[in-house]
């Protein structure tokens, strides 16, 4: 079973059920996809993604997913690997898109079209569901802990007064032909993708523009204008797809030891944890 926040992460805005993802396996390895509802699907040593799998492979019938999709590929070394087959909507792992044949590791999110799994190199390590009435037993990514830390904190929706804000050099870095972005903290560089560069760009403007303001409600951006302003995926962008949007970029900046930056409040909204420096 997922816990809810690994639900959200494979969470789309194209609504599926179990039965619309079929594997139709010949030689199953360990590794394994896993699904919105916690179900592995052992990956042959070459596995077919797509709409239409011909008898062998894993089958997504839905209409982002192109009809041959990718490939998902065991190599002479032990290592996999996965190829985009020229799909329509792209295939892309932790939200990068995948142009050429790339490595892929254990816990990494794979996502054909609008829809995502975890891909898990051994299911054995996985923990045993618990069938019943209720079901404990849950799959997290590696960067995720059940209890606070200083390096992970719990990020849902709690009610945050920080002050004292830090103030830390920002640089960005925007391609002109667009595709996401580069930012620099201090020193250290993360790689957003479009939607995830806009948030941080509009909150980094935002807490400059309001030196005038507390400090205590300095620089807030409400969920309803970054629905309105942002560059979304999808016609009906929600709050859930705010707080996805969130939770990704906070991930994104603590893998790169950049730390969170973005704090929460309720009624406020989001804003950048730091106060950028003026050069």
């Amino acid at each position: 079973m997922l816990c809810e926040e690994c639900r959200d992460e494979l969470s789309s805005p194209i609504k599926i059920t179990p039965e619309q993802i079929q594997l139709y396996a010949v030689r199953p390895t360990r590794a394994a996809l896993v699904d919105l509802w916690g179900r592995p699907h052992r990956l042959d040593p070459r596995t077919l993604i797509g709409r239409q799998v011909d008898g062998q492979g894993l089958a997504i019938l839905e209409p982002s997913v192109s009809r041959h999709h990718a490939h998902v590929l065991l190599d002479d070394q032990g290592q996999w690997a996965i190829r985009d087959l020229g799909s329509a909507n792209g295939t892309f792992s932790d939200d990068r898109l995948i142009e050429t044949t790339s490595p892929v590791k254990d816990r990494d999110r794979i996502r054909f079209g609008h829809i995502a799994f975890y891909f898990i190199g051994d299911v054995e390590q996985l923990p045993v569901p618990k069938l019943g009435r209720t079901m404990t037993a849950t799959i997290r990514p590696k960067d995720v802990s059940t209890t606070p830390s200083p390096e992970f904190p719990q990020e849902p929706d709690e009610e945050r007064t920080d002050v004292g804000l830090p103030t830390m050099k920002f640089k960005l870095h925007e391609p002109t032909g667009g595709g996401g972005g580069l930012i620099e903290v201090d020193g250290k560089q993360v790689q957003l993708t479009t939607t995830q560069f806009e948030l941080m760009a509009l909150m980094i403007r935002r807490m400059s523009a309001e030196s005038h303001q507390p400090e205590l409600v300095r620089g807030f951006v409400r969920s309803s204008e970054l629905i309105a302003d942002l560059s979304w995926d999808t016609r009906e962008p929600s709050e859930n797809h705010v707080k996805q949007l969130v939770r990704r970029v906070r991930r994104a900046l603590m893998k790169s030891e950049i730390g969170d930056l973005i704090e929460s409040r309720h009624r406020f909204g989001y804003r950048l944890r730091a106060i950028p420096r003026t050069e």
